[in-house]
């Protein structure tokens, strides 16, 4: 007998962008082990992932590296930030190319979550060679803006015994409001203002803040930093560099957490109470364009809907 469950249900950005943009996609993303048909081809999905998201990937990880060289007395100056840019895009690339997440291909040693797998490979997509030229001429223009920056040699020339947190691996959570929260802080440091920094190689969107808010609450629980007095720092890098400065008001944090509530709400709302999730509780979206770039699009209708003039499918 399968007796797979999902985990406890916990609250994120993602969970909630997941939820909000298709319920389809959300439901074999949270319910994929449940039919013992499809778990293993859906797992197999779940851990698909774009070039576009690869490349931030990349940027955080070489941003990570290049602190905690600092840290050890090596700064990582803008030729070697982007050189290790190249290094990781091609090294995580390859690892997709060759399908090393498929059974048959993976090393012994490597779990398939943790081998890179593009949907641009999974799907075998025209023009991906194209698409990995740019998202590292992205990431590199990503570093070069940073690494180049006064931003950046503030930070080096900071007291790093008062850095609090590079990247944790760990995704701590905390409660909020009875929520489990699991948020991901970038960077965070207590020179002068405490302060949280994050990482953004994506346009400004209307959630950056409310996510960074959330950064504050947990800094609040871990660290007892007063929200009011934490600086957060959202930090666009590229095609130029921008930085949004801002500290949450009283009105701010009650809203965020009214939304956090009222999203964990409606996820819970279609939990099963007992046995398996009911796929029809979970319709497609009707923004059938986002279909061309979702993982499970080799399973889920919603992708053979969207169909070029021929009658042919543009996804598939």
């Amino acid at each position: 007998m399968d007796n797979w469950q999902p985990s406890t249900l916990s609250w994120s950005f993602s969970r909630k962008t997941h939820f909000e943009s298709c319920r389809r996609f959300y439901f074999y993303h949270r319910f994929w082990g449940q039919d013992p048909k499809l778990k293993w081809r859906l797992f197999e999905m779940r851990n698909i992932t774009t070039l576009q998201m690869l490349r931030g990937l990349v940027v955080h990880i070489v941003i990570a590296d290049s602190l905690n060289s600092a840290r050890l007395g090596r700064v990582i100056d803008a030729p070697t930030a982007k050189r290790n840019v190249t290094e990781v895009i091609r090294r995580l690339y390859r690892e997709s190319a060759m399908r090393l997440w498929h059974i048959d291909n993976r090393p012994p040693d490597r779990k398939a979550s943790s081998i890179t797998n593009l949907l641009e490979h999974y799907y075998r997509l025209p023009g991906t060679e194209d698409r990995a030229r740019e998202a590292q001429r992205v990431a590199w223009s990503c570093v070069e803006n940073l690494v180049g920056s006064d931003f950046w040699q503030e930070i080096m020339a900071s007291d790093y015994g008062k850095w609090q947190e590079i990247e944790n691996e760990n995704f701590p959570s905390f409660e909020l409001d009875g929520v489990q929260v699991f948020p991901r802080i970038d960077f965070a440091h207590s020179n002068g203002a405490p302060t949280i920094i994050d990482w953004k190689t994506g346009q400004p969107g209307p959630e950056d803040r409310k996510q960074l808010t959330v950064y504050s609450l947990y800094a609040q629980r871990k660290w007892d930093w007063d929200p009011r007095e934490t600086q957060l720092t959202a930090v666009y890098l590229q095609p130029e560099l921008k930085i949004d400065v801002f500290s949450p008001t009283d009105d701010d944090i009650s809203a965020l957490k009214a939304e956090v509530r009222a999203s964990f709400d409606e996820m819970l709302a279609v939990e099963p109470a007992y046995g398996p999730a009911d796929i029809n509780d979970f319709p497609i979206t009707e923004e059938l364009f986002n279909c061309r770039w979702c993982r499970f699009q080799g399973i889920c209708e919603g992708a053979r809907r969207l169909t070029d003039s021929s009658g042919k499918s543009s996804v598939l």
